[in-house]
C-alpha cells in the first residue's frame, strides 16, 4: 500500500507544526492501491503528516510561491511498525534539494531508526517573457509566473518577484527561461573612477568630503576610495555616488 500526503503553505507565519494551524496549512490525504482508494492506518497517516510538516519547516520557499509538498513513505510497513507511537523526527543531513529521496531520523528514546521518503514539490517561479539583454535592468513587464514540479528546476531558482525586479542581468536571458540568482546582480550605485561623496561619522562627529572610487559597488557593498590627500580608505556604498565611513 502506498501513502501520499499533500501539504500546501498558505501563509508566511514562521514554522508550521505537525498539527496544522488554522488558515496556515491545508491537508489532503490520498491513498492509492491501483486505481482504488482505501483508508490509511492512523499511525501511517500521522507519521506522514509529521514528516511533511518537518520538511515544510525547513523549506526555503516563500509563501507567495504557494509550495505544495507530496510525501510518499518508502520504508516498508513492517519496519515502520517497530517505531514508537510518537517518534521525535529530524532530517538526516539537512533538506538539501527537496525533490527526491530523503532519510528522516525517527528517535524513540535511545533507539534511532531511519525512514526513507520520496518528496515531490510543486511551486510557482518567474520566467522571462522576452529576451533580457546582458546589463539590462529587469522590469516587472519582463516576467511571467510559471508553476510546476521542482524536480528538474535549476539551482538558485528565484520565487519572489521582488528579488528580481530592479536587478541587472549578468548575461542574456532567453524568453521562457527561469530566473536564477546567478543571472542577476544588484544595480551599481558607484562606479570605479567616479567622484564620490564620503561621509565620515563617529562618536559626536559627522564630516563630509570628496573622494575617487577605486571599485564598483552596489548598495551596502564595500569599496575603496582615494581621498584628495591620496589616502586609501574602505567605505560602504549608501546611495548613488555616496558612501560612508564609520570611525570611533
Amino acid at each position: 500500500m502506498r501513502y501520499t500526503i499533500l501539504f500546501s503553505r498558505l501563509s508566511g507565519r514562521g514554522t508550521i507544526p505537525a498539527t496544522a494551524q488554522s488558515g496556515g496549512l491545508l491537508l489532503f490525504i490520498a491513498l492509492f492501491v491501483g486505481a482504488l482508494f482505501f483508508p490509511a492506518s492512523g499511525a501511517s497517516a500521522t507519521l506522514t503528516e509529521n514528516i511533511a510538516a518537518l520538511f515544510m519547516q525547513s523549506m526555503d520557499i516563500p509563501p507567495q510561491a504557494r509550495p505544495q509538498l507530496q510525501v510518499r513513505l518508502l520504508t516498508p510497513p513492517a519496519q515502520r511498525a517497530t517505531l514508537c507511537a510518537t517518534p521525535a523526527l529530524s532530517l538526516s543531513g539537512g533538506p538539501g534539494r527537496l525533490p527526491g529521496v530523503h532519510s528522516v531520523i525517527a528517535q524513540c528514546g535511545a533507539r534511532r531508526r531511519f525512514i526513507q521518503v520520496s518528496l515531490t514539490v510543486t511551486a510557482s517561479w518567474w520566467q522571462a517573457t522576452r529576451t533580457i539583454a546582458a546589463g539590462q535592468m529587469v522590469e516587472a513587464q519582463h516576467l511571467r509566473a510559471q508553476r510546476g514540479s521542482l524536480e528538474h528546476a535549476p539551482s538558485g531558482l528565484i520565487f519572489d518577484m521582488q528579488r528580481i525586479v530592479g536587478r541587472v542581468a549578468l548575461r542574456a536571458v532567453r524568453p521562457g527561461e527561469a530566473l536564477v540568482e546567478s543571472q542577476l546582480r544588484p544595480p551599481r550605485l558607484i562606479r570605479a573612477g567616479e567622484r564620490v561623496e564620503v561621509i565620515y561619522s563617529g562618536d559626536g562627529f559627522r564630516i563630509r568630503a570628496a573622494g575617487k572610487a577605486l571599485d564598483n559597488a552596489a548598495l551596502h557593498q564595500r569599496l575603496r576610495i582615494q581621498t584628495a590627500a591620496g589616502q586609501i580608505l574602505t567605505a560602504v556604498a549608501t546611495a548613488t555616488g555616496k558612501a560612508s565611513v564609520t570611525g570611533g
